[in-house]
């Protein structure tokens, strides 16, 4: 806020304060809202210069208390007399709070209290020596002992004022903090599904790139046109240019975005399904889907490859979102995720069931499931496809992060899976990166994805 602004304010509040007043024990005498605003403009709008603002207000509250009084008795001397010596107490607090700040400053609140008082008391002293000087009352020690009286009563309500923003300002940044927070996380968790999937993708890109000049090496013979072997060199040049964007794109996330949220803290299994339940919301919201999602656990494991384990959720949520969004309009989509201590085979597993009750996948289809290229998301109108790899970046992550695995469910309708993740890898101390699988189309999926490639292709065809 401008400076301009916040002085207009505080003069213009503290003013209008100044109309709820309690009569005193002497002619024109009042205890007035606008010094305790005064003082909690003072403390809030800290960068504005204190005496200026006093002065302001020497100059405004009395203009505007003499103004109403005249309306009323229509006596312009006797009015003036009258509220005259009010100007007395904002110039005695200006001076005086400007001459304590070297000492007491603003805070702690003790030192704000200790400088408020003093101001106060000084200011009513100056105000009621100008009503002296005016012949409307004599100076008495009890006077004296009432101003302090009041500074003190009227200093603590100011400070407790003070404490109750102060507290209430703090609420709002701690939720904001933490909204904040929840964002980053889903980002974080974002970005290292999509560096996890680049690195994995740079082992096929290096395949190529030797397959390409090593084709340009076995070109070099007179019976092949030099046109031919001059485009192998090109494409393995081409691809050793994509692989050092790869790399700097990878370089640029983990040390300008990732370097900051490592995996060198903990977060509890209930902040992360607090922070999936937001952003399930807010995709059923955007989507405008009537979706609910619900979650509930055993025991609250303190889970260490946060951002690995958020990404292989958000990639089981989004895929029932999806397939839920494909549900006839008005039908209620139901998400559930439930957390189970499951032992097998003496082993400790935390078990992640998710379930929804979308139109499922049909049974000749669930082998494909997570092998790359496969995907429910067919539109029928414009023949789009979308080339899914998101359940096959879940798969790799749960087996390479966790050594885990998933089993898929048989529920009457929807889909289930049952992710199994071992407590001790859940919660262990490793690096992020410190493995990762070959390449999306290994060989030993090979067979599997050109299946898929050739259903794929049938969908589009019948488009």
């Amino acid at each position: 806020m401008d400076k301009r602004l916040k002085l207009f304010l505080m003069v213009a509040v503290s003013s209008l304060a100044s109309q709820i007043s309690l009569n005193m024990f002497q002619s024109g005498f009042i205890l007035a809202m606008s010094p305790l605003m005064m003082m909690i403009f003072l403390y809030l709008f800290r960068d504005l210069n204190p005496f200026t603002a006093c002065c302001w207000m020497a100059l405004c509250s009395p203009m505007l208390r003499f103004v109403i009084e005249l309306s009323k008795t229509g006596e312009l001397e006797d009015t003036f007399v009258y509220v005259f010596p009010d100007v007395g107490f904002f110039f005695g607090f200006a001076i005086m709070f400007a001459f304590t700040l070297n000492k007491l400053d603003y805070t702690p609140y003790h030192r704000f209290y200790l400088r408020i008082i003093i101001s106060d008391f000084f200011g009513n002293c100056c105000e009621h020596t100008l009503r002296v000087m005016a012949g409307l009352t004599t100076y008495s020690f009890k006077t004296f002992y009432t101003f302090g009286i009041i500074a003190l009563v009227r200093g603590l309500i100011a400070i407790l004022v003070l404490i109750a923003i102060d507290f209430y300002m703090s609420l709002l940044e701690k939720r904001e903090h933490e909204e904040n927070y929840k964002q980053l996380i889903l980002m974080a968790s974002t970005f290292e599904s999509e560096v996890y999937s680049m690195r994995k993708n740079m082992t096929e890109i290096e395949d190529i790139m030797t397959n390409a000049f090593a084709l340009y090496k076995d070109l070099d013979k007179d019976e092949y046109p030099p046109e031919l072997r001059n485009t192998a060199l090109l494409i393995a040049k081409d691809i050793h240019e994509v692989k050092k964007d790869y790399r700097r794109v990878i370089q640029g996330l983990q040390d300008n975005f990732l370097s900051d949220f490592t995996d060198d803290s903990r977060l509890s299994l209930s902040d992360l399904l607090k922070i999936l339940s937001i952003d399930a919301e807010r995709a059923r919201t955007l989507d405008g889907l009537n979706i609910s999602f619900n979650s509930s656990f055993e025991t609250n494991y303190l889970i260490q490859k946060h951002f690995a384990f958020m990404s292989v959720l958000r990639n089981f949520i989004s895929n029932s979102i999806d397939a839920l969004s494909q549900m006839p309009q008005g039908y209620r989509g139901e998400i559930f995720l439930r957390a189970r201590n499951m032992t097998k085979e003496d082993k400790a597993y935390c078990v992640i069931e998710i379930k929804d009750n979308g139109p499922g996948i049909p049974e000749d289809e669930k082998e494909y499931i997570f092998v790359p290229g496969y995907s429910t998301k067919f539109d029928e109108e414009t023949g789009d496809i979308n080339r899914g790899v998101g359940l096959t970046l879940a798969k790799d992550l749960i087996t390479d992060q966790f050594d885990g695995y998933i089993e898929l469910g048989s529920p009457p309708k929807g889909m289930m899976f049952y992710l199994w993740f071992p407590v001790d890898k859940l919660t262990e101390r490793v690096n992020s990166y410190s493995n990762y699988s070959s390449s999306i189309a290994s060989e030993d999926n090979v067979e599997q994805y050109e299946q898929v490639k050739k259903h794929t292709s049938d969908k589009e065809d019948m488009a």
